[in-house]
């Protein structure tokens, strides 16, 4: 049974992760970004704003390839959860470096914990 569910429960969380990033641009991030008052008036904190909005449907495709792996891959779930961890955190940890000219506090613990996960898997007995 838990073949069934977790994959049905994957598909519904990319289904979602889609919708959210899709449509909360469309609908939200977009619309706000045409406002240049207080904080918005920053283009970092734009950037920001939008980075940390998709960042929640990037970490939710992570979290379905690991629930994925943990079904169909018992043995790899530790290999597919640090590749995962490593590409979402170091992609989000470069593009904040970036954006932000390396004046955003964030950027340097996001790209660390991405740099970390590729460390840890690179240990791992082949």
């Amino acid at each position: 049974m838990i073949e069934t569910l977790v994959p049905v429960a994957v598909g519904l969380l990319v289904l979602t992760a889609a919708i959210h990033s899709l449509l909360g641009e469309r609908r939200l991030i977009t619309p706000l970004m045409r406002e240049r008052t207080g904080v918005l008036a920053s283009d970092q904190y734009r950037l920001l704003l939008r980075l940390t909005w998709h960042l929640g449907s990037a970490l939710s495709l992570a979290l379905a390839a690991v629930l994925l792996a943990a079904v169909w891959r018992p043995e790899a779930v530790l290999r597919i959860a640090l590749t995962a961890t490593g590409t979402v955190f170091l992609l989000a940890g470069l593009i904040d470096a970036v954006g932000t000219r390396l004046r955003h506090i964030g950027w340097p613990f996001l790209t660390a914990i991405g740099v970390i996960a590729f460390v840890a898997l690179a240990g791992l007995p082949v």
